[in-house]
């Protein structure tokens, strides 16, 4: 291992939940060691944008709507027929464009097939996802839009202070956008309504109304 990532490992490991650190002037080749240190230890997300590195831990408030929105994605998909495939955290990255970060969520509907039996995605050969989604309790995903602007994913949700935001790629920016561009009819504010819904009344009521949102 890198010898500077040795050196980053305690203080990372000693980060309380919520809590995000900033360091400059770090490596490639550090950035790959941590990930490779920290894999499958899923309270970590980390970015990488030439040179400057984020790393957050996850806490409660991160986690309740990042565990409600996936039943919300699974009904439409359900009632609109499309096959797809979320790859959750699983990193991104470019080593050529010194961009990498960790979504919340991902998703790929179009080109879920192509990566289906993959155990690593190398974004050299593979597709990008279609949808990255980013749960923000501090204001951190602004600034990880060039991260995923770079790695050239078409769509991306951000939810923070209990709303949610869309945004479409528009000629390698992105841009906000009144309805999801994988799922026309699909306005942010309803994901406001029914993820509010689901932390009040539980998954299952949640579901059962956004199902006949849905299907009207």
């Amino acid at each position: 291992m890198v010898a500077q990532a040795v050196d980053y490992l305690a203080m990372i490991r000693a980060m309380p939940p919520g809590t995000v650190a900033m360091l400059n002037y770090i490596s490639w080749a550090t950035y790959e060691a941590l990930l490779k240190a920290l894999d499958e230890q899923p309270r970590y997300r980390l970015s990488y944008d030439e040179g400057r590195l984020e790393i957050m831990t996850v806490s409660a408030e991160h986690e309740k709507p990042a565990g409600l929105l996936p039943h919300l994605i699974l009904v439409l998909a359900e009632e609109m027929d499309v096959e797809f495939l979320s790859l959750w955290s699983t990193t991104m990255r470019k080593q050529k464009k010194a961009k990498g970060a960790d979504p919340d969520d991902c998703y790929y509907f179009k080109n879920f097939k192509k990566v289906a039996q993959k155990k690593r995605i190398d974004l050299i050969v593979d597709p990008p996802p279609d949808l990255g989604i980013e749960i923000d309790v501090t204001n951190r995903s602004l600034s990880k839009f060039p991260i995923y602007a770079a790695i050239g994913v078409p769509e991306f949700w951000r939810y923070y202070r209990d709303q949610m935001w869309f945004y479409g790629l528009v000629e390698s920016e992105y841009q906000p956008v009144t309805y999801s561009v994988r799922f026309p009819f699909f306005p942010p504010e309803t994901v406001t309504v029914f993820l509010r819904k689901g932390a009040l009344e539980g998954t299952v009521s949640m579901v059962k109304e956004f199902r006949k949102w849905a299907q009207t």
